[in-house]
């Protein structure tokens, strides 16, 4: 065993000597490190969960992991886990509260809980949609329309069903010509840009991507409409050029973490018109406990 090796195992065992401290405590997911040629180390009895290191290099993605590092991990083929997806999301997110000692940073959040303020929701955005904007034009439609698309009949094609999806908010909203839209969280542009088209409205799109930001201000360049939509990298709780008559939020209400919900509720009622209408789409959660 060359000294590398020997310093990464030291390691390994300082690592797991703390967590087999604390393996009694409420919460804890049993499981063993499966590594190349040797025993399974095992931490607690009976373990839920194998984690299988495809190498003692791999190593390195357990000693200060965070869930961003342990899903590149699993997705580059260094890690494969074993076991109930309950349980291994939960290990994931014990294992992303320990230093290297084994000791825990911080409280034990909730199952698949996660931390907002400023700083970790823009990370996250950049961190989901900067991988490039070629990776999503690869398997999204035309408009690169995100989130759920609307199928009315079921023979739609995907580009034909965003379509149908941006068209029907643009209906809920009751757009009209001359109004001021806000769309929260707006991708690459699609809806800005059909309201703007189709129904007349100015508008004003706000991302936390760069690489959404360049895109669709682009697009709204060749569109014709820079004198009507205006594309902005910017939070929603920074926005203070209300009010709008329409606000729309698709697919972005769930990534604001449950203690955020009134601040961001609060903002869009600030924003908005007297007489003005929100359309909010999220994907809800079964977990009443997630932060």
């Amino acid at each position: 065993m060359s000294l590398i090796e020997q310093q990464v195992e030291r390691t390994l065992d300082r690592f797991l000597d703390g967590l087999r401290s604390r393996a009694g405590e409420t919460g804890f997911v049993p499981f063993a490190i499966a590594l190349p040629d040797s025993a399974p180390l095992v931490v607690g009895t009976d373990p839920k969960v194998t984690v299988r290191l495809g190498s003692m290099a791999a190593v390195r993605h357990l000693i200060n992991p965070s869930m961003n590092r342990l899903g590149e991990a699993y997705v580059e083929g260094d890690i494969d886990v074993e076991g109930r997806i309950d349980d291994i999301l939960a290990l994931g997110e014990r294992l992303s509260t320990t230093d290297e000692d084994g000791k825990r940073r911080g409280p034990l959040p909730a199952a698949w809980s996660r931390l907002h303020n400023r700083r970790l929701d823009k990370a996250a955005v950049q961190y989901h949609y900067d991988v490039s904007n070629d990776f999503y034009a690869s398997w999204l439609d035309r408009a690169m329309v995100y989130s759920c698309a609307y199928f009315r009949t079921g023979a739609e094609t995907l580009e034909q069903a965003q379509t149908g999806k941006l068209d029907l908010i643009c209906r809920k909203l009751r757009l009209a010509p001359g109004q001021r839209l806000l769309d929260v969280g707006c991708g690459w542009g699609g809806l800005v840009i059909y309201a703007a088209e189709n129904y007349g409205v100015d508008a004003v799109g706000i991302t936390l991507s760069e690489q959404q930001f360049e895109l669709a201000c682009q697009r709204v360049k060749e569109a014709g409409l820079a004198d009507r939509v205006e594309i902005r990298r910017q939070d929603y709780r920074d926005v203070v050029d209300g009010p709008f008559d329409r606000i729309s939020s698709v697919g972005m209400f769930e990534h604001v973490g449950l203690k955020n919900l009134g601040t961001y509720f609060s903002t869009l009622n600030r924003l908005l018109a007297a007489d003005g209408l929100v359309m909010n789409h999220g994907i809800t959660s079964s977990d009443p406990d997630s932060r």
